[in-house]
């Protein structure tokens, strides 16, 4: 029972919040609905545990959704790097359930406590099945669903300027999302495929041809608009600022990493380094991250509201965790993927002590 439990983890870990998510909406009552999200939390939690260890041991994991086989069927595909990021958002998600009931009593009216945890849940699924998931079209789909109960989320602040940051997430999250799946379906054109490790043999042969480099922009503008990259970064501190304390503390430390992370895997994983060398890509992502510290550090200094000023200073950082991996090199990417973590726990932590 054991074997058959460990071997299907990583489908568990996307289900388990997910099948959560409307037991809340059927409970209703708000320490029922807590106790869910808590025990849910908890529980992927000690699952990115196992499957790290998992992979530190044995290698990458290949699960196969109804067993069949890639790339016609769906694969989840948990490395070290996906692993690592897993355990980054189920770690924030865990801890962000404990301070929860402070928050939520206090920011969101009795009568829509129980959605809050149903859109946490579901958001905390979509977070994770980005991470875990190996096909471009599905990673969309976990993008999505992550998106779209985030911006209920956010709409639940006490003031009303919550709706219309939620409502300017809405559209564009949205324009961000369309640009992403435009680019998929270009790569899918000229390929045939949408599994991830499949692309990746396949791309080199149409790495030049315009659809490809097409492809490859409205990928990143579409990723860009979600991990809050300047310009296009005008969401998130309205949406930081407005949103319940505990879900700024959650979306801070996990949506814009996951986001950094579905670049890194695009880039890498789907295109490859030589990439780089068909489109001025890593010094046009050099010059925006450039930009980004200066600019938002300094609109950053003069914030009168808490919540504002770490929002722009998250923009700033964001602009850190770009410049690594528009250097194209093993450390720049290691240096991304540590600040990626540094970031997640103290602006976490910085946003739960507000």
């Amino acid at each position: 029972m054991s074997a058959l439990f460990s071997a299907h983890l990583p489908a568990i870990q996307v289900v388990l919040p997910l099948i959560s998510a409307p037991l809340c909406v059927l409970f209703r009552r708000t320490g029922a609905t807590w106790l869910i999200a808590l025990i849910a939390s908890w529980v992927s939690f000690g699952i990115s545990i196992l499957l790290l260890e998992h992979v530190i041991a044995n290698g990458p994991i290949s699960y196969l959704l109804g067993s069949w086989a890639a790339p016609w069927g769906i694969e989840y595909k948990v490395d070290m790097l996906s692993a690592f990021v897993m355990l980054i958002v189920t770690s924030i998600g865990s801890i962000s359930m404990i301070f929860a009931p402070n928050s939520v009593n206090s920011e969101v009216p009795d009568d829509r406590i129980y959605l809050f945890y149903t859109m946490y849940l579901l958001t905390f699924s979509g977070l994770l099945g980005i991470t875990i998931t190996g096909d471009a079209f599905n990673l969309f789909v976990f993008l999505e669903i992550s998106s779209l109960s985030s911006y209920v989320l956010i709409s639940l602040g006490a003031e009303r300027n919550a709706l219309t940051a939620a409502f300017r997430y809405l559209i564009l999250g949205t324009v961000g999302a369309t640009f992403y799946i435009i680019g998929v379906g270009l790569m899918y054109q000229m390929t045939g495929t949408l599994n991830m490790v499949d692309l990746a043999q396949r791309l080199p042969a149409v790495a030049e041809t315009r659809t490809i480099l097409v492809a490859l922009g409205f990928v990143t503008v579409g990723i860009g608009l979600k991990l809050g990259l300047f310009p296009v970064h005008v969401w998130l501190p309205n949406a930081y600022a407005y949103a319940p304390s505990v879900v700024t503390a959650f979306l801070a430390a996990t949506a814009t990493k996951v986001a950094v992370y579905t670049l890194l895997r695009i880039y890498f994983t789907v295109f490859g380094t030589k990439i780089f060398t068909a489109l001025p890509i890593g010094e046009f992502l050099l010059l925006l991250s450039l930009i980004a510290i200066l600019s938002m550090s300094a609109v950053a200094i003069f914030q009168k509201n808490a919540k504002r000023l770490l929002a722009y200073s998250s923009v700033a950082q964001v602009g850190y965790m770009v410049i690594g991996i528009s250097m194209v090199t093993a450390t720049g990417l290691t240096a991304t993927i540590l600040h990626l973590f540094n970031h997640a726990m103290i602006k976490g932590a910085l946003f739960l002590v507000l």
